[in-house]
């Protein structure tokens, strides 16, 4: 009895495998019961295969993707935001700029020089008043030399 019985499961499991990965097309039985999900979609063959649109690895793949830009990526990306600013930084301690203009003036009374002592404060002047005329003076000669290189101070000539 046990050898009929063990027969009989085995040629039930073939004959389910069979129609499990065979390629010929099969019967579908209506059922009144709800969907299970997830839903696995095609034959044996499809799954294995490579993504195709609609089937059930694109789809995987396409909500996977979606799920990880959508939930962790923007949790990611904030942290980034938050703890990565450079200006946030390096302007440590110091209060933002106000909308209002008359309650920013507190920057132009900070003389960032005056802490760096007395040489800082004579290099920042030497810059800004001894070194600005030269380098403006270098500006308008390269603009001219650019000029004169293109022949763009010729252009009336041909009239």
């Amino acid at each position: 009895m046990a050898l009929v019985m063990q027969r009989a499961r085995t040629s039930a499991l073939r004959s389910a495998a069979v129609r499990c990965f065979s390629t010929a097309p099969q019967k579908v039985e209506a059922k009144a019961t709800a969907e299970v999900y997830p839903l696995v979609y095609g034959r044996a063959e499809e799954t294995v295969m490579s993504p195709y649109k609609g089937g059930p690895v694109y789809l995987w793949l396409r909500s996977t993707i979606l799920w990880v830009r959508r939930y962790p990526g923007r949790h990611w990306m904030r942290w980034l935001e938050r703890n990565w600013d450079y200006q946030k930084m390096c302007l440590l301690g110091m209060p933002e700029f106000h909308i209002d203009p008359t309650k920013n003036r507190w920057r132009y009374f900070v003389d960032t020089s005056y802490y760096g002592g007395m040489l800082d404060k004579v290099h920042e002047d030497f810059w800004r008043y001894v070194m600005m005329y030269p380098a403006a003076a270098y500006f308008i000669y390269i603009v001219w030399c650019r000029v004169k290189d293109n022949d763009k101070d010729n252009f009336m000539a041909k009239w």
